[in-house]
């Protein structure tokens, strides 16, 4: 893939900044980039303001929660272990969200991909006596970064910036969240198909493949524990079967004890809720006129790009797997060539015709980003 950086630097900036809230706002990782990587002439390396604080958080509190904006005939996850049957993926899929929900269990994973470090989590869930439910998820490696739910309040905690709190149903981690959260969203956009049995760290599983029905998605693979029925691997592919990225369970531990981690924490004692002044969702001038199958608008409004303090129209499509954020604002430059990036899995497009700039930055191949990118019309009035 050929970048095109040509009197691009202030956008070079903004697509970078959004790329590495999207990258790695949510799952807690430097937030610093290696820009030299894309363009000598930008300088070595540049750490996000701490203004980006707020539209990180709303991004995670966007990409927690696009799953329950999907409309979606039925989302209920509860299972008669009597009625399972063994032999349905999709059944499979439910007891695995099922087990999520239920379950109190300590489970240490590792984030894998050929072009990054590997990144080492800890993730707690457990039902308290109260009936409430708790989350814990913390990286290990550098100095730390920490997101701790309780029932739907959700708290951050990432050097360098002050503890904060959002509104979000589910911590934003590494693992989808309709995997373990929303199973049935995936029927309009994907196909789930039972490939059979495996061995995953000594244990045994079922392979399950989730396919996008229009290949316009990533494909991925998951390997589900045949006792617990929780997560052991998952690995996602392009759609010529290259690995993008590997998430393998190196300990899984099932045990009511695990609420003993949460005990001394009492949501009124967490950071209280951050309050932005990002707009609620309101009617675009324009809208998109190609989304991938099983795509539905979940968020649109008006914000301001906190590296360039750019006003930008938002509209984010979700299929509860996958998030695409979609933004439009003025072009800084008319000469301004278009750009095209691809960065492990995230694909960045962004074009402009010397008037407007619209930026596509999503985990979906370079062909679909371009594709949505394009897509944008105006919306006639009346």
């Amino acid at each position: 893939m050929t970048s095109k950086l040509k009197n691009t630097q202030p956008q070079l900036l903004f697509v970078l900044a959004a790329v590495f809230i999207l990258l790695f706002g949510a799952a807690g990782k430097s937030i610093a980039v290696q820009v030299s990587e894309l363009d000598s002439r930008v300088g070595q390396e540049t750490t996000l303001p701490d203004e980006v604080q707020q539209e990180q958080h709303q991004n995670i509190a966007d990409a927690a929660n696009s799953a329950l904006n999907i409309n979606s005939p039925n989302q209920s996850t509860v299972i008669n272990e009597n009625d399972f049957d063994a032999l349905s993926a999709r059944a499979w899929m439910k007891r695995l969200a099922n087990t999520i929900q239920q379950t109190s269990f300590e489970i240490n994973f590792v984030v894998s991909s050929p072009r990054r470090e590997t990144m080492p989590y800890v993730w707690r869930h457990a039902v308290l006596d109260s009936g409430e439910t708790a989350e814990q998820l913390s990286l290990l490696n550098g100095p730390g970064f920490e997101q701790i739910r309780i029932n739907n309040k959700v708290s951050i905690f990432e050097p360098g910036f002050a503890p904060i709190s959002i509104r979000a149903s589910a911590i934003d981690g590494p693992i989808p969240s309709a995997f373990i959260h929303s199973p049935d969203i995936l029927n309009n956009g994907y196909d789930v198909l039972l490939m059979g049995r495996n061995r995953v760290s000594g244990r045994m599983a079922q392979q399950i493949r989730v396919i996008s029905k229009d290949k316009s998605r990533y494909q991925y693979h998951l390997w589900l524990d045949e006792q617990t029925g929780l997560l052991l691997k998952q690995n996602m592919y392009d759609n010529k079967g290259v690995l993008l990225e590997q998430i393998q369970v190196t300990q899984l531990k099932i045990d009511d004890e695990v609420k003993e981690n949460f005990e001394k924490i009492q949501a009124e004692q967490l950071p209280p809720v951050a309050a932005t002044d990002i707009s609620k969702n309101q009617q675009l001038p324009w809208t998109v006129s190609y989304m991938p199958v099983g795509m539905q608008m979940v968020a649109q409004n008006l914000r301001r790009i906190a590296v360039t303090g750019q006003p930008a129209e938002y509209l984010m499509l979700s299929d509860g797997l996958v998030d695409i954020s979609i933004y439009v604002m003025q072009a800084a430059d008319v000469s301004q060539e278009d750009l095209a990036v691809t960065t492990d899995a995230t694909s960045v497009v962004s074009i402009s015709d010397g008037r407007l700039q619209v930026t596509v930055i999503g985990e979906v191949p370079i062909e679909t980003a371009n594709k949505i990118a394009n897509s944008i019309v105006l919306i006639e009035k009346p």
